[in-house]
């Protein structure tokens, strides 16, 4: 009995030190983390102790029992304490794992998001080598449809010469035209002289006519015959020029006829 009491006084002191500790709610915590009642069982099992320490008809073998059940249900206790530590634990390595696989996830994200980036870029990249390819093959086209440099050189050339020709056939008949031009002047200021002569003439015959008539009647055949004569020389004159133009002007139409057989 004096062991019974000992032991009773013992658990006692521990449950009141317990209780006025915050200890008590550490391990209430951790007892009923999963809220499966063991806060109750904790609590049944303070009533149940607290009656077999309070309660004094209980024989020495039945107090006995009732400490050994009283062990027995702190035993328990502790295991399940034990348990819910265990879990606690597990829960935080799974905590701990999905944390990372959270990490692993979120860096795949980011690395597919950067990925992808760059697949977009490329694409875009291969988008514009696309189009400029298409562009060099539309003005590779317009290129084959004119001809070479070569060949438009070559034309070049060959204008170039052509109107090289046309200048020099240009300067001859200007310079033929000029002298045409002379020779036409030359051509009115003889055929003026000719006229004025022929005037001149005229007056001097009508005059001879009007004022000679009755006097120089012997004369006037020899008169006659030096007008003549100075008509005939005047004549000759204008025919000599006039047959030296037509010369020159059918030399003028051979001499533009040779460059044109030459183009």
């Amino acid at each position: 009995m004096n062991s019974s009491t000992k032991t009773v006084s013992t658990l006692s002191n521990k449950l009141i030190q317990m209780m006025n500790d915050d200890e008590i709610m550490k391990r209430k915590l951790m007892i009923d983390g999963d809220g499966c009642g063991d806060d109750r069982k904790i609590s049944n099992l303070i009533k149940q102790f607290l009656l077999w320490c309070y309660n004094d008809n209980e024989t020495e073998l039945e107090c006995q029992l009732s400490a050994e059940r009283l062990l027995n249900a702190i035993d328990q206790s502790e295991l399940a304490m034990a348990k819910s530590v265990e879990t606690i634990k597990m829960i935080t390595n799974e905590l701990d794992n999905y944390e990372n696989i959270y990490k692993n996830i979120e860096k795949s994200i980011n690395d597919a998001k950067s990925k992808l980036q760059s697949c977009k870029a490329e694409l875009a990249y291969a988008k514009q080598i696309r189009r400029y390819k298409l562009e060099y093959d539309s003005i590779s086209n317009i290129i084959e449809k004119h001809p070479s440099t070569q060949e438009t050189q070559i034309k070049l050339n060959a204008l170039d010469e052509q109107i090289q020709n046309l200048q020099k056939i240009n300067n001859q008949i200007e310079s033929k035209l000029e002298k045409r031009r002379r020779q036409f002047q030359l051509l009115l200021s003889t055929s003026h002289q000719l006229q004025s002569v022929l005037d001149d003439e005229n007056e001097s015959n009508d005059l001879l006519n009007t004022n000679t008539i009755a006097i120089d009647q012997q004369r006037e055949p020899q008169s006659l015959i030096e007008s003549l004569e100075t008509s005939s020389k005047t004549s000759s004159s204008t025919t000599t020029t006039l047959e030296a133009l037509a010369d020159d002007n059918g030399q003028h139409h051979q001499d533009a006829a040779v460059p044109m057989e030459t183009n």
